[in-house]
């Protein structure tokens, strides 16, 4: 229950104990003045009523008598008037039979109206004739007595409505401080370090916005400051310090984990520059000269491929890689032509010794390292034969195992899904220091017409291609909460992995989120992981996907982290609930040591955040104690056990 719906119970309960207070002192205050009017009343009756009854007492006229006390009685004021002979005895009796109280039946039991008689003597002279009694009817004061009190209530539902409508307004002005320190805290909770920029007026508040302030910028001061060590290691591990590029170490672990087989991209195309004659353009202008060139090239390199670059290099001395994904026909042609004037211009303005040598190459997932630097290498050879300057594009050709042609993957996709062809392979992930089991991680396999297990690098970029990625995590999944529905699952928790072009299907996510609230047990046994490539490439969706797991209660993980550049500043804008380190970087720690560094200011950056590391690739006991050093907490790979076949059955 919030504090403001507290304060407002609690003040309605001394609001509704003050107005039981008030209503009863009323009562009793009006109560014990009408019993005063009444007696009061009866008294002044049987006083004026003495009078008249003389004259007709002392004739011993009693229908003369009766009239007189009738035209009384029948006002309806009185609820009985007698009239007594000197001996007491009854002359006249007037008494009102029916009850004309118009109030409930719980009021004269709960508060009763005494009625004292008034009485006055009837005499002639000195003889005494009789005494006249009267009784006052207390109907009309109940009614009284009720109609205060329906007032009073009325008065005070009033100023109560009154008084809660100014109660929720202030309460919402004096508490709106609490509402935003409750979302900072929470924020903080989940790894986002956030500032309360107006402080409050009341001193108790502002002192808890300060240090909550001050413990948000400690923190992320202490985040900003391990980033910073960790972009330096990195730097030293993959950067090359004179071009301000990928090295040749890093170029080669990003280019060979875009190549690995979680269909991330459709085609992508390299282009590989060399520049001739640096050699000699070092030795006659000196080696400075020579890097600020170098410098310049890379600048502009960078600078016309920045909006498709997914990786850019210095792969050897006077070589230089730069890999765009999904870029189409029309933009590669572009990024060639201007690619190719803005890198002459440097080439001319420094000295005519240098020239340019380049070739492009576009490829699919499908293809090797080997024949894209193949083919590259043979464009650049042909530009430097040809003598007409122009960068050569090549096309890789699909490889003769792949089914024939686009159309025909589509087909075999769509069969697949049609048919469920699909089998799924568990791998464990286990807690380094204790060897508990964590979860498995999920791949997926596709069945061809023969029965034939159809790797995922060849299918997914045909999948790709034909947005058929979402059809594809859909039936995975479904398949996974079918397992999981069943009796005694196999597997207790499940890692799957999602494809960016899922996250940005909105139907996609509807259907999770609506099939995960249908079995709202499932998602606490189900973990989604999206590449380090996906949350990197489009921020936007990678918070509208990852709030969507979170309202369904579903852990988050990101994949084969790493490699890119801004990594850590991903991670600490979306905060995941584990991180999984690539496997090319685990295997580079044991033989190099810069790689070791960065991956150490990794743990460090991930332990200050709160976040469980898991590393991927783990292929020996060498490489088990290595990461157990480093205090990384849990591990995947072929030391732990191979990727087992998952028998899916329909649930009862």
């Amino acid at each position: 229950m919030t504090l403001r719906r507290q304060l407002l119970i609690a003040i309605s309960v001394i609001f509704f104990a003050v107005f039981i207070g008030l209503q009863i002192l009323s009562v009793l205050t009006t109560k014990d003045y009408l019993q005063q009017q009444l007696a009061s009343h009866a008294q002044d009756a049987a006083t004026a009523l003495s009078r008249p009854l003389e004259d007709a007492m002392a004739k011993n006229d009693q229908t003369l008598a009766d009239i007189q006390i009738t035209t009384l009685f029948d006002r309806g004021y009185y609820k009985k008037i007698m009239v007594l002979d000197p001996a007491g005895k009854v002359i006249i009796s007037k008494e009102l039979p029916a009850n004309k109280e118009k109030v409930p039946t719980w009021m004269p039991v709960l508060f009763d109206l005494q009625t004292p008689p008034g009485e006055a003597f009837i005499s002639s002279g000195w003889r005494q004739l009789g005494k006249v009694v009267v009784i006052s009817h207390p109907a009309y004061a109940y009614e009284y007595l009720w109609r205060s009190m329906q007032e009073m209530a009325l008065w005070m539902f009033v100023m109560y409505l009154i008084i809660w409508g100014l109660t929720v307004v202030l309460l919402r002005i004096i508490l709106s401080p609490l509402e935003k320190i409750e979302e900072v805290a929470i924020a903080i909770q989940e790894k986002r370090f956030q500032r309360i920029e107006v402080l409050p007026q009341a001193r108790e508040l502002q002192r808890v916005v300060i240090a909550m302030n001050h413990m948000s910028d400690r923190i992320s001061a202490l985040l900003d400051e391990e980033i910073a060590k960790a972009e330096t290691y990195r730097r030293d591990a993959f950067m090359d310090k004179v071009s301000g590029l990928e090295n040749r170490h890093g170029f080669d672990l990003r280019f060979n984990h875009l190549l690995s087989e979680d269909g991330r991209f459709d085609t992508a195309v390299i282009f590989v520059l060399e520049f001739d004659g640096l050699k000699e353009f070092n030795h006659q202008y000196g080696y400075q000269q020579g890097d600020a060139l170098l410098a310049d090239v890379s600048t502009v390199v960078r600078e016309v491929v920045s909006k498709y670059a997914n990786i850019v290099g210095r792969i050897g001395g006077t070589s230089i890689a730069a890999v765009c994904i999904d870029v189409d026909e029309k933009g590669i042609g572009q990024l060639v032509d201007v690619l190719q004037y803005r890198l002459n211009q440097v080439l001319l303005r420094a000295s005519r010794q240098v020239s340019l040598a380049a070739g492009a190459v576009v490829f699919g997932l499908a293809h090797t390292r080997t024949d894209i630097f193949s083919r590259a290498d043979l464009a650049i050879e042909t530009m430097r034969q040809s003598g007409t300057g122009q960068i050569s594009v090549v096309h890789l050709e699909e490889s003769e195992t792949q089914i024939a042609g686009s159309h025909g993957w589509r087909i075999l996709i769509r069969n697949a899904l049609a048919e469920n062809r699909w089998v799924l392979f568990a791998q464990p992930v286990m807690r380094l220091q204790l060897r508990q089991l964590v979860h498995h991680e999920v791949f997926s396999r596709l069945l061809d017409t023969q029965g034939n297990l159809v790797p995922a690098n060849k299918f997914l970029p045909m999948a790709l291609r034909h947005q058929l990625m979402p059809e594809i995590d859909q039936a995975v999944i479904t398949l996974i909460i079918d397992m999981l529905l069943t009796p005694n699952p196999a597997f207790k928790h499940i890692a799957v992995n999602v494809s960016l072009q899922s996250m940005e299907s909105q139907d996609f996510c509807d259907w999770l989120l609506a099939r995960l609230k249908f079995s709202p047990e499932l998602a606490g046994r189900l973990s989604v992981e999206i590449s380090e490539f996906g949350c990197a490439r489009d921020h936007a969706v990678t918070k509208k996907f990852v709030a969507l797991l979170r309202e369904a209660g579903i852990r988050f993980g990101v994949d084969h982290f790493g490699l890119d550049p801004h990594a850590l500043n991903v991670i600490r804008e979306i905060p995941p609930d584990y991180i999984k380190l690539d496997g090319g970087l685990i295997q580079q720690i044991a033989s190099n040591e810069s790689s070791h560094a960065h991956l150490r200011a990794i743990i460090k950056f991930a332990q200050s955040m709160g976040i469980p590391l898991i590393a991927q690739n783990v292929e020996s006991e060498e490489s088990l104690q290595l990461l157990m050093t480093d205090q990384i907490d849990c591990g995947q790979g072929f030391y732990f056990g191979v990727p087992e076949k998952i028998v899916v059955s329909k649930p009862d």
